[in-house]
């Protein structure tokens, strides 16, 4: 794996601003850095004046890249002058705007170092640090109206070629490395498919195939004239004004009323684990701040590594020493409480008690059936909080629960499966909406008493 150097950014590289609403988020949101993200989202994108020509700079007017006060360090053409682009900037200028923009540099610390380290090895524009702004505010956590998940904001049918996984127990798409990984990588393709930088990240918003009809349809590859000829979605319209925008007042913090502020940013690690682990034990274990834990592993669905396969969880280089001893240690890093079957248990009750799926228990006892249980089986169940140990609520007297399940198989009869469980047909029929003469087709689930 590429290990992210350890560096020193200042503030003025890690500044930004909204285009889509966040469903949710790691952190919270003043009420004026909200309303901010909220005007900007809306109302500037509806002011657009297409009759007025952009005033944009041409790439050979952009200097190179240098790291000194006051020169400037764009690579990007940024459009002085062009009405909409003014709008947003001066939004982000405002005392609301530049409130927002050092709310979001404080989310984006802890992936910094590693983005920018993949920006480099890319060789793309290093203003590309500032679109999870745009697309997430920074947080790994961020759903989008669409669906869309993640710092890069990518939908699940996305995902595909770029080795991210999503099941029960992850949602790679909030894994901030992959993540950074996969859409540097799509960004790029679309450079080479485009031939320029604008139209690359507006089809990173509006997709490649819509970008090619738009350049078919208009007989151009400027970016600016599709979107004065109307021939790009709405929100693409908008994307790289606001986005430009934002770069213009971020790189650039100091001049610009931004805090500039220097801190060493977050060098991360991988770390295979042998056993599954929750993320906060392991921190609490290892003397990691929990909270970036949990911001560096934000894909775990439920704070816990999967219980099955290679996984490697990343933790802050300082503390890899101490993780690795916490791990070869024998401390309990997982809450886990064995449970005895008894009369009347299930799967699913057992799930609600302790307040995990019925897959995750299935996953932490290879090959159980959550349908099928027997007395005395014993089965492994993984939590998140403290618990009480289950006990389920018994019938009264002498009467059957029929909490269990059996699935049928070929062959099977109300008869024969009524000899199995020490119950008359006809009462297990009954408990099944069925009657004796029932046809059991195979695979059909069966409500059993569970019997001492």
């Amino acid at each position: 794996m590429t290990t992210a150097s350890r560096a020193l950014l200042p503030a003025a590289l890690l500044l930004c601003a909204p285009l889509t609403t966040i469903a949710a988020s790691d952190a919270a949101t003043p009420p004026a850095v909200a309303a901010f993200a909220n005007a900007t989202g809306d109302a500037l994108e509806e002011t657009r004046e297409p009759e007025t020509r952009p005033l944009r700079s041409q790439a050979s007017d952009i200097p190179e890249l240098a790291h000194h006060a006051g020169t400037e360090r764009y690579r990007l053409p940024l459009p002085f002058g062009e009405p909409q682009f003014e709008r947003f900037r001066a939004a982000y200028l405002s005392s609301g705007g530049t409130q927002w923009l050092e709310a979001v540099y404080e989310r984006s610390r802890p992936y910094a170092s590693y983005v920018y380290e993949r920006i480099r090895y890319y060789g793309a524009p290093e203003e590309l640090f500032f679109l999870p702004f745009i697309e997430s505010e920074y947080t790994a956590r961020a759903v989008s109206r669409s669906g869309a998940s993640g710092l890069w904001q990518f939908m699940r049918n996305s995902v595909g070629g770029y080795d991210m996984r999503i099941d029960e127990w992850l949602d790679e798409r909030r894994d901030f490395m992959k993540s950074t990984d996969a859409a540097l990588r799509k960004l790029m393709s679309n450079y080479e498919r485009f031939g320029d930088w604008l139209l690359a990240i507006a089809a990173y918003n509006c997709g490649a195939g819509a970008m090619d009809r738009a350049i078919k349809a208009g007989g151009t590859r400027d970016y600016w004239a599709l979107r004065d000829k109307a021939l790009l979605p709405p929100e693409t319209a908008a994307y790289i004004p606001k986005f430009l925008a934002v770069v213009s007042v971020a790189m650039h913090a100091g001049r610009n009323g931004l805090s500039l502020t220097w801190s060493p940013t977050v060098s991360w690690v991988r770390v295979p684990l042998e056993r599954p682990v929750d993320v906060e034990m392991l921190a609490s274990a290892a003397g990691v701040p929990p909270e970036l834990m949990r911001l560096g592993n934000a894909e775990l669905r439920y704070g816990v590594s999967p219980p099955e396969g290679r996984y490697e969880i990343k933790v802050p280089a300082e503390f890899e020493a101490r993780v690795r001893a916490a791990m070869a240690s024998t401390a309990q890093l997982m809450n886990v409480y064995v449970h005895s079957v008894r009369s009347g248990d299930t799967v699913s009750a057992l799930s609600a008690h302790y307040e995990v799926p019925v897959a995750m228990i299935a996953r932490m006892n290879p090959g159980l059936n959550p349908d099928v249980i027997r007395i005395g089986q014993r089965i492994a169940v993984p939590a998140f909080k403290e618990k009480k140990p289950y006990i389920a609520e018994r019938p009264s007297g002498d009467e059957l629960s029929f909490t269990g399940r059996y699935t049928v198989v070929k062959g099977d009869t109300l008869w024969n499966i009524s000899l199995r469980y020490g119950v008359q047909p006809e009462l297990l029929a009954e408990k099944n909406n069925l009657t004796l003469e029932s046809v059991l087709r195979e695979g059909l689930a069966l409500f059993v008493p569970i019997l001492k």
